[in-house]
């Protein structure tokens, strides 16, 4: 394992997935239990997605999260996207999360109704909520939830319409497995932005897999730019960014 600062933000290079899962969940318990000492009750928000998966079954094992008390927002989800669809973020969340660890409310982004209303609740929900721990990854392309470059750093908006990048963002959910072909894939989507995802008190960036390796290098080691919107990390004093080997394998370490 190494420690590692990279401007304001602190990176732990793990040596699999796997203790980058087990490690990230112990920071989140630390946060989680660190919030719910001064509040009855808090609000997190979480993200789907393969490379979130350790993360995930590390947090079944653990019986020191008071989930009673936590509330669970997410990032994005498809526009037009029923939410029984397999490729749905919002029935990932409540496969995965609502019905495993049992939060005390699941509040779920909906891709099939009208999209300004969903806006407007999810934007009422998050400045109500307050979220106190964001827990994300970086894409392919750098991206943050699905934030494709050049992602707007300085907007006040806390949710936002955006049309996924063809070649990166929306070939990585096909690599995935989501989709089996760009054609079956939405063009656009909702997606809580920089600025929603960087308020959180704690942020955990869980950034495993060698098909990260270079957007890790570009964010870390490249310029701050909103070409590659995850070096927006490095201004972070609130996040912690969780590599394996694999995708800490370009760095100038």
């Amino acid at each position: 394992m190494q420690e590692l600062k990279y401007g304001e933000l602190a990176v732990t290079i793990l040596d699999s997935n796997e203790e980058l899962g087990t490690r990230s969940a112990q920071d989140f318990a630390i946060a989680a239990r660190a919030a719910l000492a001064s509040k009855d009750e808090i609000t997190v928000i979480l993200a789907t997605g393969n490379s979130q998966l350790s993360f995930v079954e590390a947090l079944y094992l653990r019986t020191d999260i008071d989930w009673s008390r936590i509330n669970v927002l997410h990032m994005d989800e498809y526009i037009g996207m029923d939410s029984t669809h397999t490729a749905s973020f919002y029935r990932w969340m409540h496969e995965r999360i609502e019905l495993r660890l049992h939060p005390k409310a699941f509040f779920g982004i909906r891709g099939d109704v009208p999209v300004e209303e969903e806006i407007a609740r999810y934007t009422a929900l998050i400045e109500r909520l307050k979220p106190s721990i964001c827990v994300m990854g970086i894409g392919e392309n750098g991206h943050v939830a699905f934030n494709d470059p050049p992602a707007d750093f300085t907007t006040k908006e806390l949710i936002k319409i955006v049309e996924l990048d063809d070649m990166a963002c929306r070939l990585q959910q096909v690599n995935e497995g989501h989709f089996a072909s760009l054609a079956e894939m939405p063009e656009r989507a909702l997606t809580l932005t920089v600025r929603a995802l960087l308020d959180p008190e704690t942020v955990l960036v869980l950034t495993p897999e060698s098909r990260k390796a270079k957007a890790v290098k570009e964010s870390l080691e490249g310029p701050l730019t909103e070409l590659c919107p995850a070096s927006i990390l490095k201004t972070a004093p609130n996040a912690h960014l969780y590599l394996d080997k694999d995708s800490s394998a370009l760095l100038s370490l």
